[in-house]
């Protein structure tokens, strides 16, 4: 087990990191929104390396709450979690496969209208599955860490994309 400054630094971690995907997918949501826009700045080809980064950041943050940390210690505290934190993970897959789609669509799809507004949709459907996640992760946490030893409840607010 943990004291609680060991770990509210777990905490913070896994925030820092939600903070950084949701800078990422901001960034993606403004590429794919500018293709669709009068000036067409950005391209299909441009939205497909951003949402590779993405893959690539998700994939490495998912690994990361696998591999044990943050998780696991909300589940030795609290073992109730562990079918919580099963579910989680098995989300995982299904998140990235999407996100494979995506860039799919972006590479290989027409540069058209109607390819540009279902790469828009998917991609706003990600978000929705993304930040359902991350409230899932949240509740974990506040479940594992929110209240030790007479401390003040773990305050977490989600992050809008």
């Amino acid at each position: 087990m943990c004291d609680q400054t060991e770990c509210r630094t777990y905490v913070n971690h896994v925030l820092a990191e939600h903070r950084r995907l949701h800078g990422i997918l901001q960034k993606a949501r403004s590429a794919i929104l500018q293709t669709s826009g009068p000036d067409r700045d950005v391209t299909l080809a441009h939205v497909a390396q951003i949402l590779k980064q993405v893959r690539g950041e998700l994939g490495h943050h998912f690994a990361e709450e696998e591999a044990g940390g943050c998780m696991e210690e909300a589940v030795s505290r609290c073992p109730r979690l562990a079918a919580d934190v099963k579910r989680i993970e098995q989300e995982h897959p299904t998140l990235l496969a999407e996100i494979d789609r995506l860039i799919a669509t972006a590479e290989d799809g027409p540069a058209d209208l109607q390819n540009r507004i279902a790469l828009e949709h998917g991609f706003d459907e990600l978000c929705t599955e993304l930040h359902a996640h991350e409230a899932a992760e949240n509740a974990v946490l506040r479940a594992g860490f929110g209240v030790a030893n007479g401390d003040e409840p773990l305050q977490l607010q989600a992050i809008e994309f």
